[in-house]
């Protein structure tokens, strides 16, 4: 698996797929449009994506989960360009520890619709998909994933030529909460909502 090459063309989404041959594998969809089989699992795939950015999993879901509330289903923000929002793509996996979450990758979702029983996903590069969540449910994962996007650049900011990144600078719930409330306020500006 060419994890460096993925990246470089840009990931759309990563499927758990039943594979004949291979078992439980991993479909990844490029920012292209082309679809890669890979032999390993969604599990797998994504932790050596984050490897390779030389990202923490548990220290970013974490974190990241405390800013939106959540423990399960946390957007895990790899790079300002990459942010993955977990999605269930099965509804009952063949063995105990075949996974049912993939990922999208929130810039690349260009519009979701309703579709009985779950919600329909149109990515950039003209693959739909479907997610088993409802569309209010993978709504609230985008604005999530969205909040996650202006914490993250606000943590890696650029000092001139240099990447500084901040300790989590809140002491406190109250004052991330704080923090929180004021940057939710200036992306609904931005956004004009």
């Amino acid at each position: 698996m060419d994890v460096e090459m993925f990246i470089s063309t840009g990931i759309a989404a990563l499927v758990p797929v039943y594979e004949s041959g291979q078992g439980n594998a991993t479909r990844l969809i490029t920012s292209d449009g082309k679809e890669h089989l890979v032999s390993h699992t969604v599990k797998t795939v994504i932790k050596r994506i984050a490897r390779a950015y030389g990202a923490d999993l548990s220290a970013l879901r974490k974190n990241y989960g405390k800013a939106v509330n959540r423990k399960n289903y946390v957007p895990i923000p790899l790079s300002s360009s990459l942010i993955l929002i977990p999605v269930k793509f099965r509804e009952r996996p063949l063995s105990e520890n075949d996974g049912t979450v993939g990922y999208l990758s929130y810039y690349e979702i260009q519009k979701v619709s309703e579709e009985a029983p779950g919600c329909r996903v149109l990515l950039s590069c003209g693959r739909e998909l479907k997610i088993l969540l409802a569309k209010a449910t993978l709504m609230d994962y985008m604005k999530d994933a969205r909040l996650i996007a202006g914490l993250y650049e606000e943590r890696h900011k650029k000092d001139g030529n240099c990447l500084r990144e901040n300790n989590f600078p809140y002491e406190s719930e109250a004052r991330l909460r704080e923090e929180l409330v004021k940057l939710l306020f200036q992306i609904l500006v931005k956004s004009g909502g």
